[in-house]
């Protein structure tokens, strides 16, 4: 069996750690690994899928892991890539986002032997006279504002308050308080996290006596924007199918682009390593087909939804956009077609003309005339040039049909 020094290696997850040997943080024996998750919201998006796929991979190594909700930080921020600070949160917001969050990362996990833990149940008692004695003499101005994070906001001449300033102050003090008390020695995050954390193995160090260790993967970036990945022409992909339904979710991975599907197959997919060389391989044969990206759907659907949700999210994907039927469609995905397209509730005997027209895939009857005869329409894949046509019965399959103009543009029609 492989090491984990090896599989973190492998997948890309390694960035930057605070050992002289990466084998020193996560093979030497058992250790206590945390990740801090602010409960801004109540679901992750998929920029934080990476974070807890290396956290699966500690789990399976068996290493303890604890996930640390900054009920109290989140209500501070991070000062890092934002450019004003974050609204304070109740508690009863911080409760609910947080059981929604733990929901989400069991099914990552694909188990619950993890440890949860609440940075506001310590920081809410902290006294402001203490923790400046105790906590705040061990570092200085002069560092903390050489802290990238930190750096950028000033370089922008971005106004940063006190508050924002000392986040690092309270994660460092996190940090040291499960190390006590779970005797917590690694903390991970992105790289963009790293100045944070190793400020709090610098703190365990200098007032506890004892060695903690930082682990950091490399942030995963849109190559053709340059930004974080994550987010979709119409925002974050979140992780709850309220706030991103599954089929967009299928679909986001779907069009991921050739430049970084592989990274993503290795760094969002518990696939194995000649799985994913053997759809590289397809991939390079013929990249029209997608294989890759087939593949990295279906997997990160499965992984954060289920296979079930997978499944149907796929079968749709291929009647829209991948020439199958709507016949081998099931009842439950039928339905799913209906919210995952425009749709058009039309009756038998409808002309032809107007259904493009009030499907909106042509702007007036003279540019459906001229669709029609340019064979730029089909009906459930069968091409329609008679503009005297009328929707038949046998059209619906079940009680939908798909009418197209052109590759891209369609309507579910569902009848009446």
């Amino acid at each position: 069996m492989a090491k984990l020094s090896e599989i973190l290696r492998e997948r890309g997850y390694v960035h930057q750690f605070s050992s002289k040997k990466l084998e020193e943080i996560t093979d030497a024996g058992t250790r206590t690994v945390y990740l801090g998750i602010d409960p801004t919201a109540d679901s992750l998006h998929v920029g934080s899928l990476m974070g807890l796929l290396v956290l699966r991979h500690f789990l399976e190594a068996g290493h303890t892991v604890i996930i640390l909700t900054g009920g109290g930080t989140g209500m501070i921020g991070d000062p890092g890539g934002k450019s004003e600070e974050r609204n304070l949160l109740d508690e009863e917001t911080v409760a609910r986002n947080t059981t929604a969050v733990a929901r989400q990362i069991r099914q990552i996990f694909g188990r619950s032997d993890f440890i949860e833990e609440n940075n506001a149940t310590w920081l809410s008692k902290l006294d402001l006279l203490s923790f400046l004695r105790d906590v705040g003499k061990h570092f200085t101005v002069n560092a903390m504002i050489k802290k990238d994070i930190v750096s950028e906001r000033l370089k922008k001449e971005s106004p940063i308050s006190y508050t924002e300033f000392s986040y690092s102050l309270l994660q460092a003090y996190d940090f040291a308080h499960l190390n006590e008390v779970h005797n917590c020695d690694i903390q991970v995050g992105g790289s963009d996290q790293w100045s944070n954390i190793i400020a709090g193995v610098e703190f365990i160090r200098r007032t506890q006596d004892t060695e903690a260790y930082a682990l950091t993967w490399p942030l995963l970036v849109n190559k053709s924007t340059g930004k974080k990945f994550g987010k979709s022409e119409a925002g974050a992909v979140w992780l709850d199918s309220a706030k991103t339904s599954v089929f967009d979710f299928y679909q986001f991975w779907f069009n991921v682009e050739d430049e970084i599907v592989q990274e993503c197959l290795l760094k969002m997919t518990l696939l194995s390593m000649k799985e994913i060389e053997a759809v590289m391989v397809m991939q390079k044969r013929d990249k029209g087909e997608r294989h890759a990206q087939r593949l990295l759907a279906r997997a990160v659907t499965a992984l954060v939804h289920g296979n079930e949700e997978a499944e149907r999210a796929e079968a749709v994907s291929s009647v829209l956009f991948g020439g199958a039927s709507v016949a081998d469609l099931s009842d439950a995905e039928q339905l799913e077609l209906q919210k995952s397209a425009p749709t058009l509730t039309v009756g038998v005997g409808e002309n032809i003309i107007d259904v493009l027209m009030f499907s909106q895939l042509a702007k007036s009857k003279r540019e459906a005339r001229q669709f029609l005869v340019g064979n730029a329409v089909s009906l459930n894949g069968q091409p329609v040039d008679d503009e005297s046509y009328s929707i038949e019965e046998k059209d619906f399959l079940g009680r939908v049909a798909i009418l197209r103009r052109g590759k891209k543009n369609l309507c579910v029609l569902v009848q009446k």
